[in-house]
């Protein structure tokens, strides 16, 4: 008997969560005269038909602070378009308007450059992102363009199964995921402060959970009520991914990048096994034999390419900084006073053990060692032109008083 997929009578996927970052500027032309052959005036018409044609839209912006498009739009959407909405309030620096699809914070310009941040966080209703299909065809682009100016900031790729066997009792879970948790019920896989978090959960109960902080939703029970008959028995098993795991560990940065998403999806949930809490299964894992669990899983496994992340290797200006650092901090614990080409001498020991047998170069700020210091450096390309171990021995001995027996305990 091998693993089983877990059956479920009917079951629904979908992108249930999705917050998107965008910068206005990316959607407005600097240069107007430059993007009248591209989309830009598409997805731009309605400002230009507000103010009364493009003569009008160009004299507009030409008075406006420095001729800036972008100052110019700003304004308009803020003053404007928004002002259409209902204005739900501040909070982290971002004035917050809700329209009927999506709720949209939008940072003032100036801070959100001082920031480093984008100046507009989109938030999708569930009950919205509910009535697209998984490829998110036809989704509410609040300022037009395309998938690629839209950055995933987060996004919760969701399965609900109608099944009878609650996977949250009485089972173990065997993942890629560190840390195991059950919270009021809710299974965590891993930590949200990771980016990557994976939940499993009774999706009835929660329809059926009525608090002063959150009472019904019976929006929700009627969307799932058409879509599997009742709200019985349903489970969901969720991906919660958000932006610093995406772009950092999988390499996805935005939204058109949704292939990517699913394939990753399918890596990570594919390498969750569920099996049951008993002493036979506990056994295997005592022994370590965990793969002689049979075991259910939730979705097919995919290979995904994750992004390889290149260590970083200090450049020999840092490593010589931090060494200098390390022999001051010695100088000053043991009340010792070097000369500043003794120090070079040790300095020249450790850097050339790490990259190699090549000269460094390091200023002398003392003018009287610099005598002896040009003295020091002839001794060392003699050294080394005999490929001699003398100048280790000598500063072993000159230096033995001050630092431990290996220099590179220095750092």
């Amino acid at each position: 008997m091998s693993d089983m997929y877990i059956l479920a009578e009917k079951e629904l996927n979908y992108i249930e969560t999705l917050y998107l970052y965008c910068n206005l500027e990316d959607f407005i032309s600097f240069s107007i005269r430059d993007k009248y052959n591209d989309n830009w005036s598409k997805h731009w018409s309605f400002f230009i038909e507000e103010l009364g044609g493009l003569d009008k839209f160009e004299l507009a912006v030409s008075n406006s602070v420095n001729g800036d498009c972008y100052e110019f739009m700003y304004d308009y959407i803020s003053d404007t378009l928004l002002s259409q909405s209902k204005i739900l309030g501040l909070s982290n620096g971002r004035t917050w308007y809700d329209f009927s699809n999506y709720r949209l914070g939008i940072m003032d310009y100036d801070k959100a450059k001082r920031a480093n941040s984008y100046n507009v966080v989109i938030q999708y209703k569930q009950s919205y992102m509910f009535t697209l299909d998984s490829s998110l065809k036809g989704l509410d682009l609040p300022f037009g363009g395309s998938f690629e100016q839209y950055k995933i900031k987060r996004i919760d790729i969701t399965k609900i199964a109608k099944h009878k066997e609650d996977y949250t009792v009485g089972y173990g879970f065997i993942s890629p995921y560190r840390e195991i948790a059950n919270w009021y019920g809710t299974i965590y896989l891993g930590h949200r402060k990771n980016g990557n978090v994976f939940r499993i959960y009774n999706k009835t109960k929660e329809l059926q959970v009525d608090t002063k902080e959150h009472p019904i939703d019976y929006k929700k029970i009627e969307m799932f009520s058409k879509y599997f008959g009742d709200i019985e028995d349903l489970y969901t098993y969720e991906l919660e991914l958000h932006r610093k795991y995406l772009r950092d560990s999988l390499g996805i940065d935005n939204l058109s990048e949704l292939s990517k998403i699913f394939r990753a999806y399918k890596n990570i949930v594919g390498k969750i096994r569920i099996y049951e809490d008993n002493d036979y299964n506990k056994k295997l894992i005592k022994n370590n034999n965990r793969n002689r669990i049979n075991a259910y899983l939730i979705t097919d496994f995919e290979e995904y390419k994750r992004v390889s992340k290149k260590k970083y290797k200090p450049s020999e200006n840092y490593l010589i900084d931090r060494i200098i650092k390390n022999i001051n901090s010695y100088e000053k614990s043991l009340n010792v006073q070097m000369k500043e080409y003794e120090k070079i001498n040790l300095i020249d020991k450790i850097v050339t053990s790490i990259f190699g047998n090549k000269d460094i170069s390091i200023e002398i700020n003392d003018s009287e060692d610099v005598a002896e210091y040009r003295e020091f450096l002839d001794k060392v390309k003699i050294i080394r032109a005999n490929q001699s171990d003398i100048l280790f021995k000598e500063a072993n001995k000159v230096f033995s008083s001050i630092y431990a027996q290996n220099p590179k305990d220095l750092f």
